[in-house]
């Protein structure tokens, strides 16, 4: 009997729970649909029996305000402050009815004294400050934070995030910067973050120049403080004045005796921005130091990839700048012999071959690697593949494939060994030679290597769309092969007279678009980019149906936003992509970049 009374106590609570459930969830559309008559009848019932549930207790308030029984929504808050229930929620909901009454004074009067009696504890203000600002009432929520300051004047940097993002929020950039450079001195794992936040808020040059002398005006009053240092190097690069930037790491590095490893570091910031001017600067210091420092060894062998990247993009190189690198890695590789077997070995023999002109010197070099014990196989692998470019270049096409294949014996299973299979492809496709060429390439468009795969299916796709069926011309095509080898062996005027001719004894050969192509590339190479762009946009614009027009716009695209500074235009060809070209293998890129351009929010932001 008595199992009997309690399963049936059991039953019919279950039961009691079960039609409060679905009482909830009644009320719950009500509100969500905006019926607050009928919400605030089912909370009213509700209440009764869950008096002490801050959930329904809200719910059933913003009811009452949303049917504008001010009254009875005044008479409930009042009954739960008696309680002391959360009072400055209360209070703050006891403000609202007020407002929503027109009784600013009686409301105001309630605000003030839920900031007034604010106390030191770091998670009651953040509440208090939360309510406020969902409710967007920034300016209360600001002045929470603020008293919360004056309330923890032993940490000056207290709520200095929140009050960043809330001023950013009404669109006082001043007061945001000023409150994130606070963020900046007292939280080092913000960095990032906080750099983020400023790229997004000064977003016009006299903004930038302002903050600067912000920071520069702080640091000259605080020079202990190396934060300010570091954040006044950053603004700097951020206004490309990179060897600024460079004497306030150089003081940082100093000043924190890190023995160079930051300038080091700025270096390498720099080559890869292409500021070799700022990234040798940095070496130098770095190298300057002396040798029995800890990076001197790296500075000297890093700067040679600076210099030999600054010699390529000169377009006006003389003997005498190319021997002046020639020097520097003769120099390094006499000091330092074990790198005669590294990558610097390599762009050693590239230098020569490209730019001194001296394949023999390259080769010679390269062979030195092979001919070592103990260098390493894939490094060897690597400079058998360059020494078969070379003698490409020279024209020896036997010797040339001969290298391809080896790599392509010792490494069957490898990248490095479909690297090798490309190259002999290609080499196939120079000479005419276009149905073995179309044979391997079928086989490495399955590439696990995204690089390779792509360059096998563009080469495959020049040769199938323009080889002709059977008994017709294929001298077009094997003039357009041989002027891609003489634009590889850096013969450009050779190359042009030959596209020239197919132009002028083809006009309507379906090449046309890969002969502006491959002049465009030869233009750029050159850094002659508004003949790059000319001719980019000539296949843009008659050729808009062909297979080249997507990289045409892309490149365009690159051009424009790189050389041009005509951001605008780049932001339209991107778009243009994404638009008429869906499946472009540039979508992904584009998109990237017009968002970029756009504005969008990609970095991380202080939260």
């Amino acid at each position: 009997m008595k199992k009997l009374f309690f399963f049936l106590v059991f039953i019919l609570c279950t039961n009691v729970v079960f039609a409060q459930d679905q009482l909830i969830n009644v009320a719950e559309q009500y509100f969500l649909a905006g019926d607050f008559e009928k919400a605030a009848a089912t909370y009213k019932q509700l209440v009764v029996y869950n008096d002490d549930n801050p959930e329904i207790i809200d719910a059933y308030i913003q009811s009452l305000i949303g049917i504008k029984d001010f009254t009875q929504a005044e008479k409930f808050i009042k009954g739960q402050l008696k309680k002391k229930n959360n009072k400055s929620k209360y209070n703050f909901l006891l403000a609202k009815v007020y407002k929503e009454q027109g009784e600013t004074k009686k409301s105001t009067k309630i605000i003030n004294g839920i900031i007034d009696d604010l106390k030191p504890l770091q998670e009651d203000i953040k509440t208090i400050a939360n309510v406020f600002e969902k409710a967007n009432m920034l300016d209360e929520a600001i002045k929470t934070y603020e008293k919360g300051k004056l309330l923890n004047k032993d940490n000056p940097y207290i709520f200095a995030e929140e009050l960043a993002l809330l001023y950013d929020k009404k669109g006082d950039a001043n007061k945001a910067t000023t409150c994130l450079l606070d963020v900046y001195i007292s939280n080092a794992e913000k960095s990032e973050d906080v750099k983020s936040a400023l790229m997004r808020i000064l977003n016009k040059p006299e903004k930038i120049v302002a903050f600067k002398q912000l920071v520069l005006n702080k640091s000259n009053e605080n020079q202990d403080i190396i934060a300010y240092t570091d954040l006044l190097a950053w603004i700097l690069v951020q206004q490309k004045d990179y060897e600024g930037a460079f004497l306030q790491i150089k003081i940082i590095d100093s000043k924190l005796k890190e023995q160079g490893r930051r300038v080091l570091g700025f270096a390498r910031t720099c080559l890869r921005e292409n500021q070799y001017k700022a990234s040798i600067l940095a070496y130098n210091y770095v190298i300057e130091l002396g040798n029995d420092m800890p990076f001197f060894q790296t500075a000297k062998g890093e700067k040679l990839i600076c210099l030999k990247r600054q010699l390529e993009k000169n377009p006006h190189i003389t003997p005498a700048d190319v021997e002046i690198v020639e020097k520097e890695y003769e120099l390094f590789l006499t000091q330092f012999p074990a790198f005669r077997l590294r990558e610097q070995m390599r762009e050693y023999a590239d230098l020569e071959a490209k730019y001194a002109h001296n394949i023999d010197k390259a080769i010679s070099l390269l062979k030195e690697v092979i001919a070592a014990n103990n260098a390493e196989k894939t490094f060897k692998g690597r400079c058998k593949l360059d020494m078969g470019d070379y003698e490409l270049i020279r024209n020896e096409i036997w010797e040339s494939t001969l290298l391809y294949s080896q790599v392509d014996k010792d490494f069957k299973q490898d990248m490095l060994g479909e690297e090798a299979r490309f190259r002999n492809a290609k080499l196939s496709y120079y000479i005419g030679d276009f149905d073995w060429a179309q044979g391997q390439l079928d086989v490495l468009k399955a590439s696990t290597s995204e690089l390779i795969a792509n360059d096998a299916l563009n080469l495959s796709v020049l040769i199938t769309e323009n080889n002709p069926i059977a008994d017709s011309n294929v001298t077009p095509l094997k003039m357009f092969a041989r002027a891609d080898l003489l634009a590889f062996q850096n013969k450009d005027e050779e190359a042009i007279a030959i596209l020239d001719s197919i132009s002028t004894e083809y006009p309507k050969h379906v090449l046309g678009d890969n002969i502006l192509m491959q002049k465009a590339n030869m233009a750029y190479k050159k850094q002659d980019y508004s003949e790059a762009a000319r001719l980019l946009q000539k296949i843009a614009t008659d050729f808009g149906d062909e297979v080249l027009a997507d990289d045409a716009i892309f490149n365009l695209a690159q051009i424009n936003e790189t050389f041009f500074s005509n951001k605008d235009e780049a932001k339209r060809l991107y778009e243009e992509i994404l638009t008429k070209y869906p499946g472009s293998s540039f979508v992904n890129q584009a998109r990237k970049n017009y968002r970029r351009l756009r504005g969008d929010k990609t970095d991380v932001e202080v939260q």
